[in-house]
């Protein structure tokens, strides 16, 4: 029996001597132009086409689906329970939000009188602070949903899409009326237009905005509030009247608030006799609300590691060293030339601080290796300062120069280490800061570089000689911290060796030493 193979093949995929090898077995072979979908190019360029268009048809069809800014901004019923009275601190901003609260609750008594709410509230202040939690107090208390959205929900990279965006939160605004509508990190969304680094995508979006709060009645009882850290980057058309007319400070807490903050986040802590929340208060200056919830939140987590049945003393000591100094790196292996050398270097910050910057509190000098430091000389303000004169300033400058100078006088310049770059980089942004911002350089005059660079003013010749006077500033502070190191080498030396033995010194024992040897605050002539 023999078996006839019949085969059909695209002309461009055999050769000549394809098919005289096929007919010597007998073979019949027909040939033929083919499909233009037979080729392997072809089929690859219409995989790619649908793999293109299926990508584009995701995104397009998730931005009305739900996904995180993309379709309905899904409004937040109000929590009852959380109301301006359970808010600890910001007095000032929450008697700033009352009639804001009475408006949501009964319009109808605005209306009557010809009164009209703000229709937009900002609120500004440094992260943490507690604008977040305002704006839902005021949706608690008022009893009405709140809808929220953050500033990146707007920014696509898709034309159009932030304008709908608004338009779609503006929409579910005017439903949900009477609503407070939340926007969180307002500054990406309302930032100034004109700017280089500003798409005009940013700027449609930003329009829309306007457009929508121009169109809303203060009758319809939507009340826009907007939280950001930097209100010095918003568009100046954002607080005209009728729209976020109506600014709101929340500054850091002062020592009564913070104290008032410490006990509402104490309620949820068991706490040992020994814990004075009083003094604590004082100790946490230029802390903000989540910073004191997150220390007791640290604290209770070590003394849950330590079995204990209460929050002690200690555990908020630990948890405040950790906080501000890091976490201790035990397995970091320090030689004992190295431990010398930080011990030398920490006790030389210590001594310059308690001279030249005697206005802050030292906390503790240890040569434990924490977060990214091998040491560290803590000081902290003793009262809430507002205002900082220029000598303390420059206590600042030569405090943070102090272990370079004790580098240099115990070692010698060829033996400074690369433990002072963080120094440096402190001193140097305070010193540039009093010159370009502060106005305290004779050399450079009252000028602000900042204002001059926003303004196109800053030539190269001011800028040099802003460098010149950071440096002249540096420089001088850097001799005075030499010299107080000069003046009290026993006591830096005492304070190191202390330090070998015991890694830790509290402020008292630092004190103790330094008293040993009269290391004295600097005098300052009155004014």
């Amino acid at each position: 029996t023999v078996t006839q193979i019949v085969a059909s093949v695209p002309l461009r995929a055999v050769s000549l001597n394809d098919l005289e090898r096929w007919s010597a077995f007998g073979a019949r072979v027909r040939v033929g132009p083919g499909s233009r979908f037979d080729s392997p190019e072809v089929i690859i360029q219409l995989v790619s086409l649908i793999a293109v268009f299926g990508v584009v048809a995701f995104f397009f069809l998730g931005q009305g689906r739900g996904r995180p800014g993309g379709g309905k901004f899904a409004p937040t019923p109000p929590d009852r329970h959380l109301t301006l009275a359970s808010v600890g601190g910001a007095r000032e901003a929450q008697a700033d939000l009352r009639d804001v609260i009475a408006y949501l609750k009964d319009p109808s008594r605005f209306d009557a009188m010809g009164a009209k709410c703000p229709k937009g509230v900002l609120l500004v202040g440094p992260p943490g602070t507690g604008k977040t939690l305002l704006a839902r107090a005021v949706a608690g208390e008022a009893g009405c949903p709140m809808i929220v959205a953050a500033g990146s929900d707007f920014n696509e990279m898709y034309v159009g899409v932030g304008a709908r965006r608004v338009r779609q939160l503006a929409k579910q605004a005017r439903e949900q009326a009477p609503c407070i509508v939340f926007i969180d990190e307002f500054d990406s969304l309302g930032g100034r237009r004109g700017r280089p680094n500003r798409s005009g995508e940013e700027e449609v979006t930003l329009n829309q905005l306007l457009v929508e709060m121009d169109g809303m009645e203060g009758s319809e009882g939507i009340v826009w509030m907007a939280a950001t850290n930097r209100d010095d980057m918003l568009d100046a058309a954002i607080r005209r009247p009728g729209r976020f007319d109506r600014v709101v400070e929340v500054p850091l807490p002062s020592a009564p608030d913070r104290l008032e903050i410490l006990r509402i986040h104490a309620q949820k802590c068991p706490l040992a006799d020994d814990v004075d929340l009083e003094r604590l208060s004082l100790l946490t200056v230029g802390h903000s609300g989540a910073d004191l919830a997150n220390l007791l939140n640290e604290a209770a987590i070590i003394a849950v590691q330590g079995d204990s049945s209460a929050i002690n003393a200690w555990h908020i000591e630990q948890a405040r060293d950790k906080i501000l100094l890091g976490r201790v790196r035990a397995g970091v292996i320090v030689t004992p030339a190295e431990r010398r050398l930080i011990a030398l270097h920490e006790a030389g910050h210590a001594i310059v601080g308690l001279v030249a910057c005697p206005d802050d509190k030292l906390h503790k000098v240890t040569i434990e290796p924490r977060g990214r430091s091998l040491g560290a000389a803590h000081f902290a303000p003793e009262a809430d300062r507002h205002l900082y004169p220029r000598y303390y300033l420059e206590g600042i400058i030569a405090k943070a120069l102090g272990g370079r100078a004790a580098e240099l006088v115990f070692l010698g310049p060829d033996y400074v280490t690369s433990g002072a770059g963080g120094d440096l980089v402190q001193a140097t942004n305070i010193a540039r800061r009093m010159v370009a911002e502060f106005g305290m350089s004779t050399e450079v005059g009252l000028v602000s570089a900042d204002a001059a660079a926003q303004g196109g003013a800053l030539s190269g010749g001011l800028q040099s000689q802003i460098d010149a006077a950071v440096r002249a500033l540096t420089g001088v502070q850097a001799a005075r911290a030499e010299a107080i190191i000069r003046e009290h080498h026993s006591a830096v030396n005492a304070l190191a060796d202390a330090l070998v033995e015991r890694d830790v010194l509290s402020a008292d024992e630092v004190h103790e030493i330094a008293a040993t040897f009269g290391v004295m605050p600097a005098v300052r002539s009155a004014a």
